[in-house]
């Protein structure tokens, strides 16, 4: 069984992680972890009718015989296990939908996160937030007014490609947070932290 991606080691470095970009800038960096970024109920329901098909076909082709009743219960039971082993499945979900359909969930969902969690509530408008969808694998950061000239740089690019990666690659949340501490380096040179710095946001995971 794969290890969670959060656990008390993970959860430690990414608060280590926040309070490291923070210290070398005047950002406020949240983490917010969600095991899902929207429904998939669709690909459950559409494996669901083709498995219900093909046992029906099966009945109706096969050289054996069965009582009508079966061509009612088999393709029905068939297609809800099928629906239910897709339904309890991070892994057939990713498989079984668009690259760009996760990605645009999990924009969506960021983008309802930042306001929900008043990122953009800071006085300077420095919030950042880092957005991690488990079952999409995908990684998603918001930036506030002072931070959107910074992410147009290649170099807030690559770092934050970075991070995307290590998330769909299926990196631990240790790993993960190594490449968020990576952020300071970028983020300090233009967003200076001023010496009556006050910690706006939580640094825990939420």
């Amino acid at each position: 069984m794969a290890k969670p991606f959060l656990t008390d080691e993970s959860k430690a470095a990414f608060s280590a992680a926040v309070r490291t970009v923070e210290g070398a800038s005047s950002a406020e960096l949240v983490v917010a972890v969600r095991p899902r970024s929207g429904s998939y109920l669709h690909v459950d329901l559409a494996v669901g009718i083709l498995a219900g098909l093909v046992t029906l076909a099966v009945l109706l082709y096969s050289s054996w015989t069965f009582d009508l009743i079966w061509f009612l219960v088999d393709p029905v039971v068939t297609g809800a296990l099928a629906g239910l082993v897709f339904f309890r499945s991070p892994f057939l979900h990713r498989a079984f939908s668009r690259p760009a359909v996760r990605r645009g969930r999990a924009e969506t969902a960021a983008r309802a996160a930042f306001v929900e969690r008043r990122v953009h509530s800071t006085s300077g408008r420095t919030g950042i937030l880092l957005y991690i969808s488990l079952l999409e694998r995908e990684a998603v950061l918001v930036v506030d007014l002072a931070v959107e000239a910074l992410a147009a740089t290649d170099a807030w690019r690559k770092a934050v490609g970075e991070i995307e990666a290590a998330v769909r690659h299926g990196a631990s949340g240790v790993e993960v947070a190594a490449k968020v501490s990576e952020l300071a380096a970028v983020l300090g040179p233009v967003l200076e932290r001023s010496e009556n710095d006050v910690d706006e946001l939580p640094d825990e995971v939420c």
